[in-house]
């Protein structure tokens, strides 16, 4: 399962890699969110980039997924978010993946950050694959799905510490 989604920032392309590779970024979306046990595993710079690898633990709600899907997801695993971020033409670009302890998922793509205009445009390639025969699609689907809900969920709130951090 794969899929594009584009979205448009106020804020000229180096601010906004600025910020998706700031501490502080990470620090207080996670204070709206009112999470408190991540770490940080690496935040560095990495050659010619800038590696971003984040930990925490999560609880899957098992009574929104079907019963044939139940026996591959835990009530609790480890969340793993990587970005490998580094120049690309006319911006930025990150490879990134997310783990979710043992379940049989792969998600990751790539994040492309260009300018356009005084805005930032960030591309973000997904691909969401299982390796579970049969009930594989099932797993791909409800994965796929809390990622779009994800990825809109960043969005607001990269919107907001734009607005709240980065304007006059």
């Amino acid at each position: 399962m794969e899929e594009i989604v584009e979205r448009r920032y106020p804020v000229n392309v180096e601010e906004l890699y600025g910020i998706l590779t700031s501490k502080a970024f990470f620090e207080q979306r996670f204070a709206w969110g009112e999470v408190d046990d991540y770490r940080f595993e690496a935040f560095e710079p990495q050659g010619d980039g800038f590696l971003i690898r984040i930990a925490q633990p999560i609880a899957i709600r098992l009574d929104k997924v079907p019963s044939v899907a139940r026996k591959f997801l835990p009530e609790q695993a480890e969340l793993t978010t990587e970005f490998r971020w580094r120049p690309a033409e006319a911006g930025y670009q990150a490879d990134y993946r997310f783990v979710l302890g043992s379940v049989p998922v792969k998600v990751g793509g790539t994040m492309t950050l260009r300018s356009d205009g005084d805005e930032a445009v960030q591309t973000t390639r997904v691909a969401v694959k299982s390796s579970v025969p049969l009930v594989g699609r099932k797993l791909e689907s409800l994965i796929a799905e809390r990622f779009e809900q994800a990825l809109e969920g960043d969005y607001r709130h990269t919107i907001r510490y734009i607005r709240e951090h980065h304007q006059a």
